[in-house]
């Protein structure tokens, strides 16, 4: 038995308030296109970009990551702006303040009036502060080459460079510099050819359009502070992203082999594990120091490898602590991928790809690992705060980067028996070293929160 649609104009709807000046079509079934137009339509997004769109909600996680791209710049493009270089000692400007300018650098700024650009064996770093004789020196400017013979020794001189003059290239000594002698300024001859760079003999000159202040100051050796400093959170940031990367490769392989055998194997490993995680760090770097400082600087010395090069520029201690971070450092990595494992493995994929006879090796690689990438990123991103933070530890003892070669640990270190006197040459590698630790762990919390389904939005 059928039942009749029920009307709502069988009643009495005149009693009804509201009702008034209403007809039965204002109660007839909807369109489709009246339908379609009250459905609310959403883009589908996936889960990286929704994860990115909540990172980019987090203001203070947004603050932190621009504020370490800013030390990044600082870091790795600063040196090219600048042209002082780490370890470059400058006779006439040791122990200057921020911004300061020594006698020497005073009296150059007067060439910058009268040349285009110039050249001031005062300012040459080390303890060579003169043209050596029977040399050949060039400079490029605007694509062409100037190249001229120096036949004498020339100390305490400056070359002047006007691209307009009749002479384009005149040798002034700093003396009438300083007095405003310019009409003593003597004829240079030169060339435009190109000379052959391959000689020994041939040497290039950097020309300087003006005088760079030095902006943090000198220490007492005449090194630019803010050049060490530039380089030092180079040395440090590069340090804390390889440590990291260390740390992910040994820790979510052990972890996910644990976990993924089970049983006794799986209790065995976690016993190391256990083991690992009481041994002291700082004795282990010192251990490692002693035993490996002769056959591993005997190796960089022997050794052609650019690779090779560069970690003897860095130092012995560089490489224990990349060891000690691959002994010891992975551990905690291990155990957030081993339980990541543990829940992973009672899921049917697994069940199905252990069914189909997979090896184990290929699970791990194409079911295990991909679902865990959440925790992996987290927790290494929380890592490279941690590995700079040790490193500048470890340099601020002494067991870090060799001398001249710096970090931001090392310098706070070089500051600290001279903090009284001059307390601008700890509170600048300070702050970097503050500001970039801070804003990575800020930005570590943001990709956590923004990769954690539980916080989501």
């Amino acid at each position: 038995m059928s039942k009749k649609p029920f009307n709502l104009f069988q009643l009495n709807v005149e009693k009804i308030p509201g009702f008034d000046g209403m007809t039965e079509e204002d109660f007839a079934s909807a369109s489709p296109e009246e339908k379609a137009s009250m459905i609310e339509t959403r883009q589908s997004v996936s889960y990286w970009k929704d994860a990115l769109r909540r990172f980019k909600a987090n203001k203070v996680s947004m603050a932190a990551l621009f504020l370490f791209l800013a030390i990044f710049l600082f870091s790795f493009l600063g040196p090219l702006f600048i042209p002082y270089g780490y370890a470059d000692q400058y006779r006439n400007s040791g122990k200057l303040g921020p911004n300061e300018f020594s006698e020497t650098e005073q009296t150059l700024q007067k060439a910058e009036a009268i040349s285009d650009r110039f050249f001031a064996t005062s300012l040459m770093p080390g303890s060579l502060t003169s043209l050596a004789r029977n040399t050949t020196y060039y400079f490029t400017d605007h694509g062409v080459t100037y190249s001229f013979y120096n036949e004498k020794t020339a100390g305490d001189i400056v070359l002047l460079f006007n691209a307009d003059a009749e002479q384009k290239l005149t040798m002034l000594k700093e003396k009438d510099l300083e007095k405003d002698a310019f009409d003593q300024a003597e004829p240079v001859e030169y060339t435009t050819d190109k000379p052959d760079t391959s000689d020994p003999n041939t040497v290039e000159l950097q020309m300087l359009t003006r005088v760079c202040p030095h902006v943090f100051g000198t220490d007492s050796a005449g090194r630019d502070i803010m050049a060490r400093t530039m380089y030092g959170g180079r040395v440090s940031i590069s340090i804390g992203i390889i440590a990291a990367l260390i740390v992910l490769v040994i820790g979510s392989v052990y972890g996910s082999v644990s976990g993924l055998i089970g049983g006794r194997v799986d209790f065995i490993m976690m016993r190391i594990v256990d083991i690992i995680y009481s041994v002291p760090d700082v004795l282990i770097v010192l251990l490692l120091q002693v035993v490996l400082k002769s056959p591993l600087q005997a190796w960089l010395d022997a050794s052609p490898s650019d690779f090779a090069r560069l970690m003897s520029n860095l130092g012995v201690g560089i490489i224990s602590i990349f060891i000690t971070f691959g002994c010891l450092y992975w551990v905690g990595m291990s155990r957030i991928v081993r339980g990541q494992v543990l829940q992973l493995k009672q899921q049917e994929f697994v069940t199905a790809a252990n069914a189909l006879g997979v090896p184990n090796r290929r699970i791990v690689k194409r079911h295990l690992l991909p679902n865990c990438v959440g925790q992996l990123v987290i927790a290494t991103c929380l890592q490279i705060p941690s590995a700079i933070f040790l490193e500048s530890f470890l340099s601020f003892l002494g067991l870090g980067v060799s001398i001249p070669m710096t970090s931001l640990g090392s310098l706070c270190s070089d500051a600290l028996d001279t903090i009284t006197l001059y307390p601008y040459r700890i509170l600048y590698p300070g702050i970097i070293l503050t500001l970039l630790v801070l804003s990575l762990n800020l930005v570590g919390d943001g990709i956590r929160d923004a990769l954690d389904p539980r916080l989501k939005k």
